[in-house]
């Protein structure tokens, strides 16, 4: 391949989405059907992989060109691994590459880093209370007042990751959650503070409606 056509592949290789499940993914493909986004976005699922792999995830798709790269992360997951890791250095790991990411003055404009303390679901839980400062150190712990939000009888009342089609499909979570949505000033939301990650809830999941330029 020429360095032309080298380069004329990387303008139409698009938005990278780099994630660590399942649900952000459900969560972009409703986004994306509802606003019809007329932007390239290619998922990347990084399900089951460490913070590691997914920091090189990172590295290489910027490298191969893409326009741009959102790595959306999930503070629990980190938690996860560091409780698993058999040296428990896997946060100073995580946060060590956190900073190291932000810092990469190379990467510029490429790069979007949205966290989410402790969860995705928290995101959701912002819709209806968007000053909170209530901390929830796990997804166990925010699913017990996520379900106290009532939208329709069935959304997060019986709110199951795996098993709730309507979060999958149908009308979906992102419309009915839109009115909410548009209430929401994402410029007094909280953005993530890597010094106060273990007593602060926070979503940046804002971010991803200012990159992809969505007015919800």
């Amino acid at each position: 391949m020429t360095r032309r056509s080298k380069r004329k592949a990387a303008e139409n290789l698009g938005y990278m989405l780099i994630a660590d499940g399942e649900n952000e993914q459900w969560y972009l493909e409703l986004l994306k059907d509802y606003h019809a986004l007329k932007i390239k976005i290619t998922p990347h699922l990084a399900h089951s992989l460490s913070i590691k792999s997914q920091y090189e995830l990172v590295r290489k798709s910027i490298s191969d060109g893409y326009e741009h790269v959102i790595w959306i992360l999930d503070i629990d997951q980190v938690i996860k691994e560091y409780r698993e890791s058999k040296d428990g250095k896997e946060f100073s790991t995580f946060k060590n590459l956190y900073i190291n990411a932000v810092g990469k003055k190379e990467w510029g404009d490429k790069l979007t880093i949205i966290v989410n303390n402790p969860c995705l679901e928290y995101w959701y839980f912002l819709h209806k209370n968007p000053t909170s400062t209530k901390y929830f150190g796990t997804y166990e712990e925010l699913l017990k007042d996520l379900k106290t939000f009532t939208i329709d009888k069935r959304l997060f009342s019986c709110y199951d990751k795996k098993e709730n089609e309507d979060y999958r499909a149908g009308e979906g979570l992102y419309k009915k959650l839109l009115p909410y949505l548009k209430k929401m000033k994402f410029s007094k939301l909280k953005a993530f503070d890597i010094e106060e990650c273990d007593c602060e809830s926070v979503s940046e999941m804002y971010k991803l409606f200012n990159v992809l330029q969505i007015q919800p």
